[in-house]
Formats: structure tokens, sequence, C-alpha cells
């Protein structure tokens, strides 16, 4: 496993604890890993962005929650210092109850 793969796993990890999101792999690439997920986190030495979809509302507080998780995810690493972009892809109907 790479380095910058290892730090895409650790930021997954660090989201599957934060309820009410989860990773917007894009539909339109192929899967080249095992793990689709990973296509959601693009990782550079300025920006780490993260593509999500929310399953649960309100976002503001989970998008903290999220955040805070990716930082402490990062703590060490070569992408510690970039930037940490939340972008909600889509929002899923079962955010809005039954």
């Amino acid at each position: 496993m790479t380095t910058r793969t290892e730090h895409i796993a650790a930021i997954l990890t660090a989201l599957s604890k934060v309820e009410g999101l989860r990773p917007a792999a894009p539909v339109v690439r192929p899967v080249t890993s095992r793990n689709p997920a990973t296509l959601a986190v693009d990782l550079t030495a300025e920006v780490v962005r993260v593509r999500l979809v929310a399953t649960a509302l309100p976002l503001p507080p989970r998008l903290r929650l999220a955040g805070d998780a990716v930082a402490k995810a990062l703590v060490g690493s070569p992408y510690s210092d970039a930037g940490i972009r939340l972008v909600v892809t889509d929002v899923d109907g079962s955010a809005f109850g039954p």
C-alpha cells in the first residue's frame, strides 16, 4: 500500500464514524480499487477534497464533525497542512425521514 493510499484509507475510516454522511464515489470513473469510496477523496499538498452524500440532516454539525475527523486522520502526514474541502454532492432521500 502506498502512503497516499494509506492516508485515503485513514480519511475514509475517520469519516465512517460520522453519522449522516458517506463518501460519494463517482459513477463515471472505472473502479480501479477494491474500495470504490477511495474515488471520493482527492489528495494534494494544497487541498484534501472529499465528496460526500448526506444521509441525514442537518448538514452543518455533520460537516463540522467530518472536517475534524479528516483533519485528525491527517495529523503528521504530508497532507496535514492542506485545506480540507468537503463537497456534498447529493442528499439521499433517507435524510428526509420516512
